[in-house]
């Protein structure tokens, strides 16, 4: 009953391992690697996005809170102007008018407020609408003549915040389409008497640029009053319904909400956010981001490389259009050059002797498509390579043997395989933790460098098991190659936190014969039959898949039959 319950496991295992034999030991450190791996990608992808989403809040925060205060540093000077004080003071003195003269005195007081105000509405254009009001809230004088409210009523002086300002609920109507935000800052007299409040109605326009320049290319900034609804957002100019909508959650401080949760907001879209409560106004601050931009960064730097090409393409055209005659030759090459670059030709390069912004901006295309070239490089090399021991990964060692036998049935150019397993590893994992078979593994990788040739290639098939093609090797070069990576791992020792690690490998050899019709498949299954022999056989020793294996092996001077 035992044997039959170790068979059904062992064949259970050659089935989970994609057909390959392999020792049920290795199995359940491959997966709980694996599941560290991911977490641990996981969680550096989960700060990524947490600090890029605060740092973008902030950015905004910051924007928000300069161009409130340079909105109110325009009206605490005009506010100071002897035109307002003085004019205002004479309306307050004659407010209980009785005698025609004062009445006239009243009204001339009127009038020169409406005449100020409008020569502040012609010097600053921005401002929608100014108003002077009474101590209670009543309006003295306003420029242009409006008949929509302030949405400031009487007792603002209780509502000053403590730096002498005051800002209103958002405004809405047919005479501004665009949001407006009513600011206002007090009028004092000489005698530090207050007299009332100048307040201007400026529509958002602008604190929407802020938003825009803030937002990262993934991500959307956006303003929202505390109820959820939305006012303006960095996305505006491509999701013009915005405002108006609610968020479709309930957004949570940043400091309440440590981790990241995903949302469904108004476009429908799963985002992960922040918020930021302003203290002036009753508005949030939210940042979103696409829930798959951040745990995808493979489509991530993808669509962000699409966006950068499409915007340097639109900003050419721009320049076509422009720029003068004397420039539209290299406005011509730098545009064929970015189609190439969207083709995935990155091996352009522009010369330019040009000191202007174009001559810049060659200057920063050069760079960008050599970044994107790195980075290409980078991920090529990653895409092939296994990171812990530097040695290929399985996808590319089986391509590489795939194109060796498409070379030998061309030119019927001889190669072994060398299927290499490290014994016990398991008792190494057990025994001294899983970073030491880590540095195990790695030893391996350092051993095949110094012994492999440099047309040979090594690379981890998987776990603890490895594949390396020696090319134009025949049966016994490979034998004698094999024995040299056994000899040498055997007398490795390899020092380890303090304590030392001993290792040996066993080496299953198969070589292409003439004649046969070898697949991949087939080579690499006899190489396996020759490393579960030596295995069978005692381990730390060479077998070969020829017909006189036993022979070989014993011919060689570590080699076992017992």
């Amino acid at each position: 009953m035992a044997k039959r319950l170790r068979k059904a496991a062992k064949f259970f295992t050659i089935r989970k391992r994609i057909l390959i034999v392999a020792i049920f030991a290795t199995l359940v450190p491959s997966l709980l690697l694996g599941w560290i791996s991911y977490y641990q990608t996981h969680e550096v992808l989960h700060a990524k996005a947490a600090q890029e989403l605060a740092s973008g809040l902030e950015r905004a925060r910051r924007g928000v809170d300069a161009w409130l205060e340079e909105k109110f540093d325009g009206l605490r000077v005009f506010s100071g102007s002897f035109v307002l004080v003085e004019n205002l003071d004479r309306y307050r003195r004659w407010s209980t008018a009785e005698t025609a003269g004062q009445k006239r005195d009243r009204l001339e007081a009127e009038q020169q407020l409406s005449e100020f105000l409008q020569l502040v509405q012609n010097q600053v254009p921005e401002y929608h609408r100014l108003l002077v009001l009474e101590m209670s809230g009543e309006t003295v004088a306003q420029f242009p003549p409006l008949q929509t409210p302030t949405g400031i009523e009487s007792g603002w002086v209780d509502r000053l915040e403590p730096d002498r300002t005051l800002i209103s609920e958002l405004l809405a109507g047919k005479a501004s389409p665009t949001p407006v935000v009513s600011l206002g800052v007090p009028i004092v007299s000489a005698a530090a008497e207050v007299l009332g409040l100048l307040v201007a109605e400026v529509p958002m326009a602008r604190l929407n640029t802020v938003l825009e320049s803030s937002a990262d290319l993934e991500s959307e900034l956006l303003l929202v009053r505390n109820s959820g609804e939305i006012v303006l957002s960095s996305l505006s100019w491509k999701h013009q319904q915005a405002v108006g909508l609610t968020l479709g959650y309930q957004p949570e401080d940043s400091a309440v909400r440590k981790r990241l949760a995903s949302h469904g907001n108004y476009r429908g879209v799963d985002v992960i956010s922040r918020s930021f409560s302003l203290p002036q106004v009753p508005w949030r601050l939210v940042v979103e981001q696409p829930y798959q931009s951040v745990f995808a960064e493979v489509d991530r730097l993808h669509d962000l490389a699409l966006l950068l090409i499409l915007i340097l393409l639109a900003g050419f055209g721009l320049l076509a259009y422009l720029v003068s005659q004397s420039i539209l030759l290299p406005l011509a090459k730098l545009n064929r050059a970015a189609a190439a670059v969207a083709k995935g030709d990155l091996d352009v390069h522009l010369e330019t002797d040009n000191r202007d912004e174009l001559g810049f901006t060659i200057t920063i295309f050069n760079d960008m498509v050599r970044r994107l070239r790195v980075g290409r490089e980078k991920l090529e090399k990653i895409s092939i390579t296994d990171s812990l021991t530097g040695l290929y990964n399985r996808k590319h060692i089986m391509d590489t043997l795939s194109l060796q036998f498409s070379r030998h049935r061309r030119n019927s150019t001889l190669f072994s395989i060398l299927m290499i397993d490290v014994d016990h590893f398991k008792q190494i994992n057990d025994r001294l933790g899983h970073p030491a078979g880590d540095a195990a593994l790695q030893q391996i990788g350092f051993i095949f460098r110094s012994v492999l040739r440099n047309i040979d290639v090594a690379g981890r098939y998987g776990g603890e098991e490895f594949l390396v093609i020696l090319e134009q090797a025949g049966e016994q070069q490979a034998l004698e190659t094999a024995e040299r990576i056994r000899s040498v791992a055997e007398q490795t020792e390899l020092l380890f936190a303090g304590r030392i690690i001993r290792f040996t490998v066993s080496i299953g050899v198969a070589s292409v014969r003439d004649g046969w019709e070898d697949t991949p498949a087939t080579l690499m299954q006899r190489a396996d039959q020759s490393l579960y022999l030596a295995k069978q056989r005692g381990r730390n020793q060479v077998l070969s898949a020829g017909l006189n294996q036993i022979d070989k092996m014993l011919a060689l001077p570590g080699g076992r039959s017992d």
